[in-house]
């Protein structure tokens, strides 16, 4: 498998359009969705990158390189997308699929969360990343659909102080117990709408105005202001962060999406070939993991 340092790594991740790296600005609470540049997803500039590990090679990937579509809202879109993006049963051949082109593997296998017999898949998303946006339609079709013993798992990625905000609405949201019902509101919110639920304000997150903004989306929604303030700045809701900073490390979450199966290989949808073969390699790599488990 092919290796490359940090620096050279570094240079790469610059053309990722959802990389953290990238040098201009997030669109800022005032603006909308048809005001910021085609497929623009990074972190503001002014915010603070978290680098990943140096003492870590990191495994070959790319961004997703994804052209930025248009989102999949009406009954009849999603029909279709349904119908088109459904994953084939696993199988565990790898046949048609190259390590070091379509997936990685990691020097080490990382920790799991999964019991012996269930295979593990991570998705690291940011809320701000409209390709997250566009595959969230296809994975709940995915997870729908998959074997029981595939369990997925969401992780927000954690490099600067906007993506930390994200994450901390995800968590609220899982805490609340409504991801299943509001996980995908907040992606329609962000970039049908063009109303991020982030405010940037002179280069920086406005840590009150993110908290109301987050405060109005959940209560329009039928969550009482009680049990937002609950969870929202919670030491579970820290402690949360602080893991998913972690994971985002440990997993060479570099950009957005990437997915992770059973802490031993990582894809994104430019490698995999598209979004629907990124479901089939998923499915293969599982199955490969528990036939070998």
């Amino acid at each position: 498998m092919t290796k490359i340092t940090w620096s050279m790594l570094a240079v790469l991740l610059a053309l990722g359009a959802c990389s953290r790296n990238a040098e201009e600005a997030a669109p800022t609470g005032a603006q909308t969705e048809a005001e910021s540049p085609a497929g623009q997803s990074v972190p503001a500039a002014g915010a603070e990158p978290i680098d990943p590990p140096s003492e870590t090679t990191a495994p070959v990937g790319s961004a997703d390189g994804e052209a930025v579509e248009a989102a999949t809202v009406s009954t009849s879109a999603v029909a279709a997308a349904i119908a088109a993006s459904t994953p084939a049963p696993p199988s565990g051949d790898l046949r048609n699929w190259k390590e070091g082109v379509h997936f990685t593997s990691y020097p080490v296998a990382q920790p799991v969360g999964t019991p012996p017999g269930e295979i593990e898949v991570i998705e690291g998303f940011w809320y701000g990343c409209p390709h997250c946006y566009e595959l969230e339609s296809q994975l709940e079709v995915f997870e729908r659909d998959k074997p029981e013993w595939i369990k997925v798992r969401r992780v927000p990625v954690i490099w600067n102080e906007i993506t930390r905000e994200d994450a901390r609405l995800f968590y609220t949201i899982d805490s609340l117990g409504l991801t299943s019902k509001l996980h995908h509101d907040v992606y329609r919110e962000i970039h049908k709408n063009g109303r991020p639920l982030t405010v940037i304000r002179g280069g920086r997150v406005d840590l009150a105005a993110t908290e109301k903004a987050a405060r109005a989306f959940l209560t329009a929604r039928g969550v009482s202001a009680e049990d937002f303030a609950r969870h929202y700045r919670s030491f579970s809701a820290e402690n949360k962060l602080r893991q998913a900073e972690n994971l985002a490390r440990r997993f060479l979450l570099t950009h957005t999406p990437m997915v992770v199966v059973q802490g031993k290989y990582l894809t994104d949808v430019e490698m995999a070939g598209g979004r629907e073969k990124l479901f089939r390699l998923v499915n293969d790599l599982a199955a490969r993991e528990r036939g070998a488990s």
